[in-house]
């Protein structure tokens, strides 16, 4: 299975490469290119309503939210969960795109916290080690 993980990208020319975000909930600039993929995990309270939501004006850029709450039959009301972020840069992508993360109740206009992550194309003249 490791040797697809290897293959694969050489065969088809995406990188595929997992990166994680050093600073989440903070904005940033990210150099990305086709295939990457981008995680974090960034704390919420959905016991009390509040939860993470993201947008992204690219669409070659997916952003998928998995939320983990505390069960509320625990009588934890109050106590943090977390939502585990995952942005996919698709095939083909030119960015450069904005991801915005808004922490707001569902029912309420106004987000308490936002920030942004911005993508932009890695370039074939950066040093072949970075």
């Amino acid at each position: 299975m490791a040797a697809c993980a290897i293959i694969l990208p050489a065969l088809f020319g995406c990188s595929m490469e997992r990166h994680f975000i050093s600073s989440p909930g903070t904005s940033q600039a990210i150099r990305v290119e086709s295939g990457d993929r981008l995680f974090m995990d960034l704390e919420e309270n959905r016991t009390t309503g509040y939860q993470w939501t993201a947008t992204c004006n690219d669409p070659d850029v997916e952003v998928t939210i998995e939320h983990e709450a505390p069960d509320p039959e625990d009588g934890l009301v109050g106590k943090p969960g977390t939502a585990d972020v995952t942005i996919r840069v698709h095939r083909g992508y030119d960015g450069p795109s904005a991801v915005v993360f808004a922490y707001k109740r569902p029912w309420e206009k106004d987000p308490i916290k936002t920030f942004t992550i911005t993508l932009f194309k890695r370039t074939g003249d950066t040093a072949f080690w970075e």
